[in-house]
């Protein structure tokens, strides 16, 4: 079969969470544009259960491998990816119908951004929209777009439902970390924003599901802890050389540490100078990470 061009990949991780995997999968195949394949990549499940519901549609097809984490299931999805976009689709949201058009729309018209994103409802358990959104506020939607990586660095990150990324952005050195169990998106969009314009649009266009569960991995925020020093060192590896840039870049990086820490362990609370901050940002974030740990 020829592959029409413009084709979309739809990966969509799954971990022994049955529940809402078949909302997400039908919220692809409702939508308006239908050049995409879905690829359903089960992390390691206990029970085959994303099988036997993927065989129920055409044009979805279910992978199994051992379990390594979001990172190694989300890459593990580019590896055996057809197409010439990337979407990423947790297995507890789903899309509005129209996502993918008006992403793709955009990608043809402007060839410099490699990257849509956008802001999402929030959803209950039941699927609910609970009147709240997560994206850009409105006097800051302007910073969203463009070359953002300066005011993104620790302050936000592409919403996880949400982007339709050019598969020419995934290089040897840009994919997820795999050594990364949580906030792996943290990592993986700030170094992207350091290459790539991205473009966001101001209106939901997926949903995002909040609710309490042992299993979600955006609530065990304590676990962020230290991933500052494995996020300045992914920099390095994407051959960054500049002394200036990479003390500018631990500077951020050494303050969102810290605040991350403090916000957990008030009593031992750190406290920066400085000299700290714009001197020997390095060595500094180096050196309480290592003490974090």
């Amino acid at each position: 079969m020829i592959k029409k061009p413009n084709l979309v990949s739809v990966i969509i991780t799954t971990y022994n969470r049955k529940e809402y995997l078949e909302e997400a999968i039908l919220s692809v195949l409702h939508q308006t544009y239908k050049n995409y394949e879905i690829l359903v990549i089960d992390d390691g499940s206990l029970n085959n259960y994303a099988e036997a519901i993927c065989n129920k549609y055409n044009n979805c097809t279910y992978f199994y491998k051992n379990n390594g984490g979001l990172s190694s299931a989300r890459n593990f999805g580019i590896h055996n990816s057809k197409g010439d976009f990337i979407a990423f689709l947790d297995d507890d949201d789903y899309w509005r119908e129209d996502k993918l058009h008006k992403q793709i729309e955009l990608l043809k018209k402007f060839k410099n951004i490699d990257c849509i994103h956008s802001s999402a409802s929030v959803v209950n358990a039941q699927g609910i929209e609970k009147g709240l959104f997560i994206g850009a506020a409105s006097n800051k939607v302007h910073k969203r777009s463009g070359y953002v990586f300066w005011n993104a660095l620790s302050v936000w990150v592409v919403k996880s439902p949400t982007p339709l990324i050019r598969k020419k952005v995934f290089k040897k050195d840009l994919h997820f970390d795999e050594t990364i169990k949580v906030g792996e998106d943290i990592d993986f969009y700030q170094r992207m924003f350091f290459r790539h314009k991205v473009l966001y649009i101001d209106e939901p266009l997926a949903f995002y599901r909040e609710y309490d569960g042992f299993g979600r991995l955006s609530l065990q925020k304590k676990m962020y802890i230290g991933i500052e020093k494995k996020m300045y060192f992914n920099f390095k590896k994407m051959g960054i050389k500049n002394p200036f840039l990479l003390q500018k870049i631990a500077s951020r990086l050494l303050v969102s540490a810290v605040n991350r820490y403090n916000l957990f362990f008030p009593d031992s609370a750190i406290k920066l100078s400085f000299f700290d901050i714009y001197f020997f940002s390095i060595s500094k974030l180096k050196k309480i990470i290592f003490d974090l740990n």
